[in-house]
C-alpha cells in the first residue's frame, strides 16, 4: 500500500500551511457539478475540531489525549471526535498512525459507532471515493482498507464483521478492472492474515466462502493464477473448518463450485462432496441441493449501486420504455463484454430469489421480473454463459418442494419468472419458449444424472404449484394457461420427438 494520499504532501495542515484543511483533504471525489456531500462536510467540520485540539496541545501528547477524552465523554462529543479521527485516518496517510492511536484511546463503546460509520461509508460512499474511470484505487480507499485491517487485527467486536462483509460486496463479479482486482486481492490478504478471526465470524464466514468461490471463476487469466489458487485454498479451508456454516449456502454453493472445480485446491473439495460427503460435513450432496440459498448470500454478489439501479428498472420503469435503461445498465456494468457477462447469472438469481415484488407492483405496468430475466437471457453471448444463465433461471425448479407436513414448502415466486417467460413468449418469441423448454428437460436428466429423479420431481412440483396458485393464468375457456405450453411442445414443427414425449409425460 504505497500509493500516496492527498494528505502526504500537505503535512503543513498540521503545522504551518496557510491553506485551510478543506482545500487539502477530502474524503470523496466529486465533480464540479456534484452537490456537496453532507456526510463529508460533517466529518470535515469534526476533523477541524480535532485539529484545533492538537494545535492547542502544542505537541504535548498527554494534554492532547486528555482534551480528546474530555470531549468524547458525552455521546454527542464521542461521535464528533470519532468522526474527526476517522476522517484523519482515511484522508491523511502521513498521520494516520497517530490518528488511529488517538482513536483507540477515545473509543468508549467497544468500537460500535466506529463500525457503524465505516459500514455506512462502504455501503454509500465507497464508489465516490475514486474518480470514475480511474485505473488505480484512490488513496482514500487504500487508507480505508488499511484502517479496517488494523481494526480486525485488534479483534474489535460490535460490527467489524459487517464492515468486512460490506467491503466484500463491493467486489464486482465479471469485472477485470485493476481497481476491482486490487479490492479482491486486499480483502483476500486480510482474510488469509486473519484466518483465526475469520473462522470465528460464524455469521459471515459462509458468505466469504461464496464470494471468493464465485469471483475465482472470473480469474482465469494466467496472470491471476496465484490469486485464484489462494482463493481456492482459503475456500477449501473454510469449508473443512466450518462445514455447518457452509451448509447454509445450500444449492448455489454447488452451482458456483462447478465453475471452478478444476482448480486444484477446489478439485479435492469437489471430489469429497461427490464421493465422500461425510468428510466435509454433509450426509449427501442431494441434501445440500435441497437447501435453498439464503437471500443475503445471493444479494451479496451485487454491489449496492448495482442493486439500486436494477431495482429502479423493475420498480419504476414502465414496460415498453425500458430499453434505454437496460442499455445504460449493460454499459455501466460491462455486460456486453466477454468478462462482464459472467455477472448475468448473478443478476438472474437475484431477480428470481431475492426481489419478490408486492401484488400492487405485479399488477402495475412497470417492467415485470419475467421481462427482466428475458432481457438478461438475450444479453448473454457465449454458449457457456447462456447455459449458466438458463441454469440460474431454472435452478430452483430442479429441487422445488411443495408445502407438506414434512416441508414448509418453497415460494412460488422463485419459479414465477421462468414460468411467465415461457408462457408470454409463445405468441411472439417462439424460439425462446422452445429453447427454455429444451433446456429445462435436458437439465432434469443431464445436469446431475445421479439426482435425475429428484430433478424431475422438482420440475413437476414447480409446474403444479404455478397452476395451483394461478401464477399461470387460466384462459377464457377456463383451461390453465399451461396447456398452451403442452400444445406448443407437441407441435411437430416446434420441438423434436424426444422433447415432445417429455412434455406429454
Amino acid at each position: 500500500m504505497d500509493t500516496h494520499s492527498p494528505g502526504t504532501k500537505e503535512e503543513g495542515a498540521w503545522g504551518g500551511s496557510d491553506l485551510p484543511p478543506s482545500r487539502q483533504l477530502r474524503l470523496l471525489h466529486l465533480s464540479e457539478i456534484d452537490e456537496a456531500d453532507e456526510l463529508e462536510q460533517v466529518w470535515l467540520n469534526d476533523f477541524r475540531d480535532v485539529q484545533a485540539v492538537l494545535a492547542e496541545g502544542g505537541g504535548n501528547d498527554e494534554k492532547v489525549q486528555a482534551a480528546l477524552q474530555e470531549r468524547a465523554s458525552s455521546d454527542k462529543g464521542h461521535a464528533r471526535v470519532v468522526n474527526g479521527l476517522l476522517f484523519g485516518n482515511i484522508c491523511d496517510r502521513s498521520r494516520s498512525p497517530e490518528f488511529f492511536r488517538y482513536l483507540t484511546l477515545v473509543v468508549r463503546d467497544g468500537y460500535a459507532y466506529v463500525c457503524k460509520q465505516l459500514q455506512r461509508i462502504v455501503n454509500e460512499k465507497f464508489t465516490k471515493m475514486i474518480d470514475r474511470g480511474a485505473v488505480q484505487a484512490s488513496p482514500q480507499q487504500i487508507q480505508l482498507l488499511e484502517l479496517v485491517r488494523r481494526l480486525i487485527g485488534l479483534d474489535v467486536g460490535n460490527g467489524i464483521d459487517r464492515v468486512f462483509l460490506a467491503l466484500l460486496r463491493q467486489i464486482q463479479g465479471g469485472s477485470v478492472r485493476e481497481t476491482n482486482r486490487w479490492l479482491t486481492r486486499i480483502l483476500l490478504q486480510i482474510s488469509i492474515e486473519n484466518k483465526a478471526w475469520l473462522l470465528e465470524q460464524l455469521d459471515i464466514v459462509h458468505i466469504v466462502f461464496y464470494t471468493f468461490c464465485r469471483v475465482a471463476a472470473d480469474h482465469s487469466d494466467p496472470k491471476l493464477e496465484k490469486m485464484r489458487r489462494q482463493e481456492a485454498a482459503l475456500c477449501s479451508e473454510i469449508w473443512r473448518e466450518r462445514p455447518a456454516e457452509c451448509r447454509k449456502l445450500g444449492r448455489d454453493a454447488v452451482r458456483v463450485m462447478q465453475d471452478v472445480a478444476r482448480v486444484p485446491e477446489f478439485d479435492q473439495l469437489w471430489k469429497d462432496l461427490l464421493e465422500q460427503p461425510e468428510t466435509v460435513g454433509i450426509r449427501d450432496l442431494g441434501d445440500l441441493l435441497c437447501v435453498r440459498t439464503p437471500n443475503a448470500v445471493l444479494a451479496s454478489r451485487l454491489t449496492p449501486e448495482m442493486e439500486q439501479q436494477l431495482l429502479f428498472i423493475v420498480q419504476h420503469v414502465k414496460m415498453g420504455q425500458q430499453q434505454r435503461y437496460q442499455k445504460w445498465f449493460m454499459s455501466r456494468w460491462g455486460l456486453s463484454t466477454s468478462e462482464g457477462e459472467t455477472l448475468i447469472p448473478d443478476l438472474v438469481r437475484y431477480i428470481c430469489c431475492v426481489y419478490h415484488p408486492p401484488n400492487e407492483v405485479i399488477r402495475s405496468d412497470v417492467v415485470q421480473r419475467w421481462a427482466a430475466v428475458g432481457w438478461l437471457l438475450t444479453t448473454a453471448r457465449s454458449e457457456t454463459i447462456k447455459a449458466n444463465t438458463k441454469l440460474a433461471l431454472f435452478y430452483d425448479w430442479l429441487f422445488y418442494e411443495r408445502k407438506s407436513k414434512d416441508h414448509p414448502g418453497d415460494s412460488v415466486m422463485v419459479v414465477e419468472p421462468a414460468a411467465l417467460l415461457i408462457i408470454r413468449s409463445i405468441s411472439k418469441w417462439t424460439e425462446i419458449t422452445a429453447d427454455l423448454m429444451e433446456f429445462l428437460f435436458a437439465a432434469a436428466d443431464d445436469w446431475c444424472p445421479r439426482y435425475r429423479q429428484l430433478c424431475r420431481r422438482g420440475i413437476y412440483n414447480a409446474a403444479s404449484e404455478c397452476l395451483h396458485l394461478g401464477v399461470i393464468p387460466k384462459t377464457t375457456s377456463g383451461r390453465a394457461g399451461w396447456h398452451l405450453v403442452s400444445a406448443y411442445g407437441l407441435a411437430p414443427d416446434k420441438l423434436g420427438a424426444g422433447l415432445r414425449a417429455r412434455v406429454r409425460a
